[in-house]
């Protein structure tokens, strides 16, 4: 049986295929497959235009969650709220409404606290965890990534 780890190089080897075909249809570029030569008077071209794009849409998706994972970890620490209302670890790394996070969550299930990546918003009163909103941030432990 094939352990964790070894999935993990697996699909970083796939990634790489991954990379290389959002390069070459010029998705990464340019976000959707207009650097492509597509007849717009060819109903199935338009089909398959439109299938690729979602396709690529999602290929995207696990590049960039592939590119995070494969970063190391700078910093773990605890959030506390500073001054502007704002939850802050204790080198200064803060969040605000829309940005990633990487937080240490215990919910009952499974037993033991397990790392998730979800990001952070704010209700017009304090911040939250999207997904996690019994979840308080005050002591919260985060983790945060190299180039984030």
């Amino acid at each position: 049986m094939a352990d964790i780890k070894k999935v993990f190089d697996e699909t970083l080897k796939l990634d790489r295929g991954i990379q290389s075909l959002l390069s070459f249809s010029a998705f990464e570029r340019n976000g959707d497959l207009s650097g492509l030569h597509i007849d717009f008077e060819d109903s199935e071209q338009l089909f398959l235009t439109e299938e690729l794009r979602e396709i690529m849409e999602k290929l995207s998706d696990v590049h960039f969650r592939l590119k995070y994972l494969s970063r190391p970890v700078r910093e773990t620490g605890r959030l506390h709220k500073n001054r502007s209302g704002r939850y802050e670890t204790a080198s200064g790394h803060y969040y605000t409404s829309g940005q990633g996070i990487e937080a240490l969550i215990t919910d009952g299930y499974p037993e033991v606290a397990y790392w998730v990546w979800t990001r952070v918003e704010h209700n017009g009163n304090d911040y939250y965890l999207v997904g996690h909103k019994d979840v308080s941030m005050d002591g919260l432990t985060v983790r945060i990534r190299e180039g984030v």
